[in-house]
């Protein structure tokens, strides 16, 4: 994969900012040329498209954008709004696209309901020409909003509007939603958003480095985008964190200090393979036993691949001494199932989310 290969939809989103104890809310210079893509994510830009014009049909409707946290779900929603509203700029109001969370929606129409404005609530979301809700998982166990929410899809449809929304994961995959909103959100268009691969991490960086004029050779770079968390704000706030110490302590920023703090960030937060093991064995509901064992099962199978990855990737630990903790395995088969997830990271959403949610940031 080159680095020629990154596009760009070409709109900004939130700013990435940084907290610690001396400097809060820091906001540093970051690319703003628009959401940067790699292959993984190429689907994206006819869709943006077409939601930001409007041209998708009434029965493609909605559109739901599915990712890991950090994969960069709320920054389409930030990018499509804004998008809209530049481009028509000739309506009198700029109140017929509305964005808000999932869990402001639920609480609007609770308000509504308490100030008997509930008329005012459905004639705003139901006739709106575009309607963007962040985040649906919050009206999980809520099943009165959820319904209402449906209700607003339907009539907003009807009424020739456009709605975007986005989840953390595929509708139907567990029991966030009711059956009935399920089928709806199943019904439109879902798009998977990838957590960014190898190139658009190291392409990051190497706009990070440009960006607060650090002289950072690409090479340096490119091993650092390896080897560090793989969400663009978990990038972001590394590369800040190390920012910050070197002024702090009149470092001067080259590789060799870049590589010294990689080494000691990396030596506070690795984990050991027991450590990942119990882990990744709790997350599938399994006993650490399983992953030990010699089951076959299929969810067996892939915790215990996952597991061996991020025990490759986060301990330091040779193949074969992960392949003697993981019942005196053949190295071989180590390496194959390192090679298995390091493929399917490239294509599987869920397997994104599962490494996400077990500490691969």
């Amino acid at each position: 994969m080159s680095l020629g290969e990154i596009r760009f939809i070409p709109f900004p989103g939130k700013p990435l900012e940084y907290e610690n104890s001396t400097l809060s809310h820091a906001v540093f210079p970051a690319p703003q040329r628009g959401f940067m893509i790699g292959p993984e994510n190429y689907a994206l830009e006819p869709v943006v498209q077409w939601a930001v014009e409007g041209h998708l049909p009434s029965e493609r409707l909605p559109l739901l954008f599915y990712g890991a946290i950090g994969s960069g779900r709320s920054h389409l929603l930030q990018g499509i709004w804004y998008a809209w509203r530049k481009n028509h700029k000739s309506l009198t109001s700029k109140s017929h696209a509305f964005l808000l969370s999932a869990i402001d929606f639920a609480r609007l129409f609770t308000e509504s309901i308490d100030t008997r404005t509930t008329d005012d609530f459905r004639r705003q979301y139901r006739h709106a020409d575009l309607l963007l809700i962040d985040d649906l998982d919050q009206l999980q166990d809520k099943l009165w909003a959820q319904d209402e929410l449906r209700h607003t899809l339907d009539a907003l449809v009807r009424n020739g509007g456009t709605a975007v929304f986005t989840t953390t994961g595929y509708p139907g995959e567990n029991e966030t939603f009711s059956e009935a909103l399920t089928a709806r959100l199943i019904g439109g268009t879902t798009i998977p958003v990838f957590l960014p691969g190898l190139a658009v991490r190291k392409r990051f960086l190497r706009e990070l480095a440009t960006a607060f004029h650090v002289s950072l050779p690409d090479s340096t770079l490119d091993s650092a985008a390896e080897v560090l968390p793989i969400s663009i704000p978990a990038l972001y706030g590394t590369f800040a964190q190390m920012y910050f110490e070197a002024v702090a302590t009149d470092t001067k920023i080259n590789t060799a200090s870049w590589k010294l703090f990689l080494q000691n960030r990396l030596q506070t937060v690795r984990p050991c393979v027991d450590m990942i093991a119990k882990k990744t064995a709790k997350h599938f509901s399994l006993k650490l036993a399983d992953l030990r064992g010699s089951s076959r099962s299929k969810t067996t199978a892939l915790a215990r691949s996952i597991a061996v990855y991020l025990a490759w990737r986060q301990t330091g630990q040779q193949q074969k001494e992960i392949a003697k903790y993981f019942g005196n395995r053949d190295p071989a088969t180590i390496r194959h199932m390192i090679e298995r997830i390091k493929t399917g990271l490239t294509q599987d959403i869920a397997l994104r989310d599962h490494l996400f949610r077990l500490g691969l940031r």
